[in-house]
């Protein structure tokens, strides 16, 4: 393999750049990044919750990289329900190809990620695998690796799998995992394949503990979490998913660090729901409500209901796992900073999440993950709740259901005076 995981990692994170697939292939990755930086990004605003001094940062790093500057794409794909691929090849080295997967962008991507926790395989997937069979025809090729970022990760995965042993290596960025079908419809190529993939994520990301995961990442990088007047308690986790989120300051890849709490509770909790049998009838409307949080009107009252049920999904998984409530533990002691972080940009940023999600989240923010001690009444309110099974069909009666969880934290904590 020509480039390193670090070579590869930048790349991974150049494909949400407009600027090079516009430029067709014409010239070097050098002259490209040339270009967005005398541009300053003004045809162009700066994706991917990263900053223009960020970008700035990559392009830099890709123009004077003594193997990458030389890259040229050769071919790219991208549409709304297909999402951004695009090969890069060293015109020096014409036998070994890249082809790297863009993460998600767009309410078809967003609905097809749902689809990826409920189903074996969903369009964006075949799209890929179909765009790479593509590419991969010419009998010059003799190496070919495939990579992507977040939803990018997870196709360059899906790929490795189903790609007939046509991937070499496959790297993964912080991409998320499958659905329990897809294992099971996979199950014996799956073994035979896996280990051409190499999985590396931010320790504190919250996409690659999402589902099923193909591998356990090879390793985690401790990259972002400084601290700042914006973010005084250090960036909120949407932040750690940045395609920038396993470098510091220095461009560097950071060091290797173990992963936190906040992805075992994610990993636990997702698991449990896409498993446990009473969430069988309403679990893709959950999902994919959930997904619809991220629809460009917000997700309506289809994502508020989804909050709800997850809620109380979540409520019962405190209740009856033991092992949930040590991970809760760990993660309200070892890193609230990250947890006040996040629910301080939620308080802020609440009301565009309908109704039901809009109360849960408020409260939150205010009270229940501010301090440690909270996670007891937390707890003590999740044993009395589970008794209260939720039988209500509509919107209203959720709403109540969930108000009365609050309220009893609420009465809890007053009487204990925290």
């Amino acid at each position: 393999m020509e480039l390193s995981i670090s070579q590869i990692e930048r790349l991974c994170a150049a494909v949400y750049l407009d600027a090079l697939i516009t430029d067709g292939g014409k010239h070097s990755l050098a002259y490209i990044m040339d270009y967005i930086l005398e541009e300053g990004f003004e045809k162009e605003e700066p994706p991917a919750l990263m900053t223009r001094t960020q970008w700035e940062t990559v392009a830099k790093s890709i123009r004077d990289d003594i193997k990458l500057k030389d890259f040229i794409i050769t071919d790219y794909m991208n549409g709304e329900q297909t999402g951004r691929a695009v090969c890069f090849m060293n015109e020096k080295n014409p036998r070994e190809l890249y082809v790297v997967f863009r993460g998600t962008s767009g309410d078809e991507e967003w609905y097809d990620n749902g689809l990826g926790m409920l189903v074996s395989d969903t369009p964006a997937q075949k799209s890929a695998l179909d765009f790479l069979l593509k590419v991969s025809e010419s009998p010059e090729l003799g190496f070919i690796c495939v990579a992507g970022h977040s939803k990018g990760g997870n196709k360059a995965q899906y790929c490795a799998i189903l790609g007939t042993g046509i991937v070499d290596v496959c790297v993964s960025v912080d991409g998320q995992g499958f659905s329990r079908l897809f294992f099971d419809k996979y199950s014996g190529i799956i073994e035979k394949r896996k280990a051409r993939i190499i999985s590396v994520a931010e320790r504190r990301d919250f996409v690659n503990c999402l589902g099923f995961c193909l591998k356990e990442p090879d390793f985690y990088s401790g990259g972002r979490g400084d601290k700042s007047r914006e973010f005084p308690y250090g960036e909120p986790l949407p932040y750690f998913h940045c395609p920038d989120a396993l470098r510091l300051k220095t461009g560097d890849i950071g060091p290797i660090a173990p992963v936190s709490y906040i992805s075992r509770v994610i990993n636990t909790f997702t698991l449990y729901f896409l498993t446990d049998d009473k969430y069988e009838k309403k679990r893709g409307e959950t999902v994919l409500g959930l997904t619809s949080l991220m629809y460009r009107d917000g997700g309506g009252e289809k994502g508020a209901r989804a909050v709800a049920e997850a809620a109380l999904a979540f409520f019962e998984l405190a209740e009856e796992s033991p092992q949930f409530r040590a991970e809760l533990a760990d993660l309200l002691l070892y890193e609230k900073d990250v947890v006040i972080a996040t629910t301080l940009m939620i308080k802020q940023n609440h009301r565009k999440s309908g109704v039901i999600s809009d109360m849960i989240m408020m409260y939150t923010a205010e009270n229940l993950l501010r301090h440690p001690a909270y996670f007891l009444s937390f707890i003590k309110c999740a044993e009395r709740f589970a008794v209260y099974r939720r039988k209500a069909k509509t919107i209203g009666e959720q709403a109540e259901h969930v108000n009365h969880f609050l309220k009893g934290i609420s009465r809890h904590i007053e009487h204990k005076k925290i």
